[in-house]
């Protein structure tokens, strides 16, 4: 009997750590397209990652957006900025909830690019995005 409920002990352990281990690895996956999406200045693809509504800024305009009014935002931020790379500086995955920090390069300068993601039935998805000027300046 004992046997068993070691075996039943050690078995949730593993789901547990199993459950972990997916989300680890779908906010990783999430961020790597992300940051393609980003460095093409794709809106369309880098939308496919939202929650439905989304905080979002750009440039100092900030608020509250679905899926739809965020890609035309950003595909007029793109078509005016249009980026020639995106470089993820730092992330990090705790939990259900995960971030990236990273450089946008556009023609005029660098930009900060923040997001934040949360995991909600084995899906990661943005619930917050921040394009704005960096510390060195940027194009305004």
């Amino acid at each position: 009997m004992k046997r068993v409920k070691m075996l039943l002990i050690v078995f949730a352990l593993l789901c547990v750590t199993a459950a972990f281990t997916n989300i680890n690895q779908d906010a990783s996956g999430v961020i790597k397209k992300v940051t393609a999406a980003l460095q093409v200045g794709n809106s369309e693809e880098l939308t496919k990652y939202f929650t439905n509504t989304i905080e979002l800024e750009i440039m100092g305009e900030e608020n509250f957006y679905s899926v739809a009014q965020a890609e035309i935002l950003l595909k007029k931020f793109f078509e005016k900025s249009k980026p020639t790379s995106f470089k993820i500086n730092h992330q990090g995955i705790k939990d259900v909830s995960s971030f990236a920090i990273g450089t946008l390069t556009v023609k005029t300068g660098n930009l900060r690019v923040s997001f934040f993601m949360k995991t909600e039935n084995n899906q990661t998805l943005i619930h917050q995005l921040r394009i704005e000027p960096n510390d060195e300046g940027a194009p305004e």
